[in-house]
C-alpha cells in the first residue's frame, strides 16, 4: 500500500483561499489557525468537540491497572493516564469506506440549502 499524501496546513489554507475569491489569503489564514487553537484548547480542557461531517475528539480517562514485563514476566502497576480519542463521523466513515461517494455527498449538502 502506497504512502497516502500528507495536506499541510498551508495546503489547506491555499485550498480555502482559492474557494472565496473575495477573502485574502491573510484573513483565511487567521480563520483556520483560530479554529485549530479554539480545538486544541477545548479538548485540552476536558470538553467533548463535535465537528460536523469529520467526527468527534475528546480526552478519555484511563484507569490503573495491572500490567506484565513481557521480558521478565514481572506484574506492574500502570498508572491513569488521559489520552485523546477520536471518533470518525458516519459520513466520513461512508466516504474512505467508499460506500458514499464524495459527489452524492456535495450534493446531498446543496439540495439540504435548496429545502
Amino acid at each position: 500500500m502506497a504512502k497516502p499524501e500528507t495536506v499541510s496546513t498551508s495546503q489547506m489554507i491555499a485550498n480555502v483561499a482559492a474557494k472565496f475569491d473575495q477573502l485574502p489569503k491573510k484573513i483565511t489564514k487567521e480563520v483556520i489557525a483560530d479554529f485549530l487553537n479554539t480545538v486544541e484548547i477545548e479538548v485540552a480542557s476536558g470538553k467533548k468537540l463535535r465537528i460536523d461531517k469529520i467526527g468527534i475528539l475528546q480526552v478519555k480517562e484511563r484507569a490503573p491497572r495491572m500490567g506484565r514485563n513481557p521480558q521478565t514476566g514481572e506484574e506492574i502497576k500502570i498508572p491513569a493516564s488521559k489520552k485523546i480519542a477520536f471518533r470518525a463521523a458516519k459520513s466520513l466513515k461512508e466516504q474512505v469506506t467508499g460506500s458514499r461517494s464524495v459527489v452524492k455527498a456535495k450534493k446531498s449538502v446543496s439540495a439540504k440549502k435548496k429545502k
